[in-house]
């Protein structure tokens, strides 16, 4: 399915709550404007220390630069994205116009006029050893774990390294559907970089170290604070991956 180049304003949400939209103006740049409402909401904070809030129309760099950060850094991966979605352009508004219903810090994009479901409930698709192993070794046609026999699965995770996310819900992983968010993200080794000779195959293990034994035991022993779990595992792709929390769930 062809994606239209008719949508031009995107609602943002943070947490299931409305906070702004996002517009694609004529010229093609991009402009965010905070939710009266959300405003006036007690306890609200902005999505971005580099965006405040405030009434006035964000625009320029800042705006661009928040919002291009939640895409893939790779344009190899955006490029598959825009193909696997049969997007228009690969302009940040375009990508996250198809794949930002679930993107890192709890941010959600969709069309103004479609407001996704209470993120209160969870749909979910329980995964086989087999199709979280597809989903892992498919990246070339299925971009951040994002497989063709479905639409229901739509992510956007920031970073070079290639990756995807799950649920882990019931004993079990899961797809998550609809606005139901991810819970674990799983990324694969980052392997040889030929061009450059330098062997990064076991950039998972490294990555697991440093947040075992640095991470954990030294900043959030010394301040306090709560940090990512983080383990080894392997789904049957014959490389070892990295299993990074992603968001606490506070729903059974």
């Amino acid at each position: 399915m062809v994606m239209s180049n008719s949508i031009t304003c995107l609602n943002v949400l943070m947490n299931g709550l409305l906070v702004g939209q996002l517009t694609k103006q004529s010229t093609g740049a991009m402009t965010f404007q905070y939710e009266y409402t959300w405003l006036n909401t007690p306890g609200n904070r902005p999505i971005s220390l580099s965006l405040p809030l405030q009434q006035d129309v964000y625009q320029g760099d800042r705006v661009y630069n928040f919002f291009d950060n939640l895409l893939p850094d790779s344009d190899r991966t955006r490029a598959k994205i825009q193909a696997r979605f049969q997007i228009p352009s690969r302009q940040p508004f375009d990508l996250l116009a198809a794949i930002g219903g679930d993107c890192v810090g709890a941010i959600q994009l969709c069309p103004v006029g479609t407001m996704p479901n209470s993120i209160e409930g969870i749909q979910a698709e329980p995964l086989s050893t087999d199709e979280i192993a597809a989903m892992l070794s498919g990246d070339d046609h299925s971009p951040l774990g994002m497989v063709e026999s479905t639409n229901e699965f739509r992510i956007s995770i920031a970073g070079a390294q290639e990756k995807t996310a799950l649920l882990w819900h019931q004993n079990q992983w899961c797809r998550p559907l609809g606005t139901t968010p991810t819970s674990h993200i799983f990324k694969l080794p980052i392997g040889l970089l030929s061009n450059n000779n330098i062997d990064l195959r076991e950039s998972c293990e490294n990555e697991w170290l440093c947040l075992e034994i640095w991470l954990c035991l030294e900043i959030a022993k010394a301040f306090g604070l709560p940090t990512a779990n983080a383990e080894i595992q392997c789904h049957g792709v014959g490389d070892c991956i990295l299993l990074d929390v992603d968001y606490a769930i506070g729903i059974a």
